[in-house]
């Protein structure tokens, strides 16, 4: 690797670690990354909403100068985009093939719209994105993120030449993971995740989804009928699957807000233990259930040792 490229990876790393691992704080002015709910809004029924003084905009880690990767990029599946941006190639996507994750912030947001005459150096999707793969071209499919976020990224650093520096930015939330784990006691801490979809289920979510993967990582346990990689869908009445001693809410867009809104301000739901005792949280959907990568598995690291503390 040239001098270049070694201080563009520098650069990437670093910003990770200061903008991805530590993504809250501070006293700036809030930025809100829940499109649907006013900003001066700090509750959604009887749930913390957390996350709200998050910067979107300095999610991505610096821009990366030179080296070997590629100048321009189509991205077919929009999951994509959270590596690409934990490696510094922001500003080096020309379309994108669907709306890019709000948390990736401003500059990712103004990508173009993936169109029948894209053209672009390397072109990266997924299986799940098969349309958008054929309008792109000639596309390196790798594993989509909601699989093994971290086996999906090490792919896709493999396509666009950034091995060595994908590899870093690992070592490092493996470091971070670590130090976290013990700092939270996170074996002594039964957490559930709960999301309310667009199509109006309720569901106590398993072991797939990203959150999910960084609970295991940080040692975290989860109730009894989460630990399958299978959601358990709750109706009739009956949420005793999402109790736990913290509870961390998503929903789906205007929808499934509503939709959880009319759950959570049941007596059913407000006699859940971790209700009851006033332990539940509303986290940023995109980041923890939708998308993938190292800037959302980062988010959910901050989001969960901060709110373990508190909550303790």
């Amino acid at each position: 690797m040239n001098r270049a490229s070694r201080t563009s990876a520098a650069i990437a790393v670093a910003a990770i670690g200061a903008s991805v691992l530590s993504a809250c704080g501070g006293s700036e002015p809030i930025q809100q990354p829940f499109a649907s709910i006013a900003t001066t809004t700090t509750r959604l029924a009887s749930a913390n909403i957390i996350g709200l003084d998050r910067k979107a905009d300095e999610a991505c880690a610096a821009p990366v100068v030179g080296g070997p990767a590629p100048a321009g990029i189509v991205v077919a599946d929009p999951a994509l985009l959270d590596g690409l941006c934990a490696l510094g190639l922001q500003n080096r996507v020309r379309a994108v093939g669907g709306a890019a994750p709000s948390y990736l912030g401003g500059t990712i947001a103004k990508i173009p719209q993936l169109g029948d005459d894209a053209r672009a150096d390397v072109s990266v999707g997924t299986e799940r994105s098969a349309d958008a793969n054929r309008r792109a071209g000639r596309t390196t499919v790798v594993p989509a993120p909601s699989a093994d976020w971290r086996r999906s990224f090490l792919a896709l650093a493999d396509a666009v030449r950034m091995p060595a520096e994908a590899r870093a930015v690992l070592d490092r939330y493996q470091r971070d993971v670590a130090e976290k784990s013990v700092k939270i006691d996170a074996i002594h801490n039964v957490v559930s995740l709960v999301r309310f979809t667009d199509q109006g289920r309720a569901l106590a979510m398993g072991t797939a989804p990203l959150a999910a993967q960084v609970l295991a990582d940080l040692g975290v346990e989860r109730p009894e009928g989460q630990r399958r990689a299978d959601p358990v869908e709750m109706s009739g009445g009956d949420y005793s699957a999402a109790d736990a001693d913290l509870v961390y809410v998503g929903y789906q867009g205007d929808e499934g807000r509503d939709f959880g809104m009319s759950v959570m301000t049941s007596k059913q739901w407000d006699d859940l233990r971790a209700v009851s005792a006033k332990r539940q949280l509303l986290v940023q959907d995109e980041a923890w259930f939708s998308a993938g990568g190292p800037v959302a598995a980062g988010i959910v690291v901050h989001d969960v040792t901060n709110t373990i503390k508190a909550s303790s």
